[in-house]
């Protein structure tokens, strides 16, 4: 291997226990990095293995007993669990392809299968992974800045109205009911004023956070912009929809907020609850609740209003 590391940890499934042996003999040979290896015959041994923790290559042989090398390594990529290198009895140039269409980071025939082969198409093997794992990092973090307020951690306006959009036209396919709650925090300006912009980040990030505490995994938080949030209630009722307003509205009233000093103070919502009609868009959805909201507002703030 090219570079002293913390011990490697290979599994070897093949249901020939002379190749296994074979396998184990070069990786045994290899000097200059400390090898731990698992070997794996037969289905339930795999899944056993698999079940252990960390592993850091999976030797794959393509005919396996049960279930099928290639059916193992399309499972093992869809949940990300290590590198699969497949291995065959002999060359066969079409299971190469689609084994490295399927997500395999590299291919190894048995035949005159020797150490050199071995170590090289490890190094290989463990480097592509390296690779494809930071760019899937890279590609995750893209998507996170483009679709999550960095502040809040909440969907972002644009990810919000996509999702308001998904959500319409389920609701119109099956006939379901669906709600929409605009939450904007009383006198914000004030908060910005009187204990400063960090203090007034802070609060918006902890309204964010309580919002998303108490909503369903089936709902969706997202910041409309400066202090308005929107909460998209999937299968939800008017009536149901109001108690999870009222509940967030109460909890909000009630937290401590601070500022730099530690000074303690309160904030409160007003909210505008919409609920789903037929044949209207994600804007006249949005539009009924702000106009709830506008007369949360007016009626004094710190309350629920619901749309006609």
């Amino acid at each position: 291997m090219k570079t002293k590391e913390s011990p490697l940890k290979i599994l070897v499934c093949d249901d020939n226990p002379d190749d296994r042996k074979l396998v184990q003999l070069y990786l045994r040979n290899i000097a200059d990095r400390e090898i731990v290896w698992l070997e794996a015959g037969q289905k339930e041994e795999i899944e056993k293995a698999l079940s252990r923790g960390r592993i850091d290559l999976i030797l794959m042989d393509i005919q396996m007993p049960e279930k099928s090398g290639m059916e193992w390594l399309v499972e093992i990529v869809e949940k990300r669990v290590a590198p699969v290198v497949i291995m065959t009895g002999a060359g066969n140039e079409e299971m190469a392809v689609q084994a490295l269409q399927e997500g395999a980071v590299n291919y190894l025939t048995k035949a005159n299968l020797s150490e050199e082969k071995l170590v090289n198409t490890i190094d290989a093997a463990l480097d592509k992974w390296r690779r494809m794992q930071q760019s899937m990092a890279n590609q995750e973090e893209l998507e996170r800045l483009a679709n999550f307020d960095s502040l809040t951690g909440l969907h972002n306006r644009r990810a919000i109205l996509r999702r308001l959009d998904g959500e319409i036209k389920r609701a119109k396919r099956y006939k379901e009911e669906l709600c929409l709650l605009m939450l904007d925090i009383d006198h914000f300006k004030n908060v910005n004023d009187q204990y400063g912009h960090l203090s007034g980040d802070e609060v918006l990030k902890e309204v964010a956070t309580l919002v998303q505490q108490n909503i369903r995994e089936t709902d969706t938080a997202g910041r409309y912009g400066g202090e308005e949030f929107i909460t998209i209630l999937p299968q939800t009722n008017l009536s149901s929809a109001l108690d999870v307003a009222e509940r967030i509205r109460k909890l909000i009233a009630v937290a401590k907020m601070k500022d730099a000093e530690q000074n303690v103070f309160n904030i409160t919502v007003s909210q505008g609850l919409s609920s789903y009609k037929p044949g209207e868009d994600g804007y006249s959805l949005i539009s009924r609740a702000d106009d709830a909201l506008y007369r949360a507002k007016e009626n004094g703030r710190n309350r629920v209003e619901t749309s006609a």
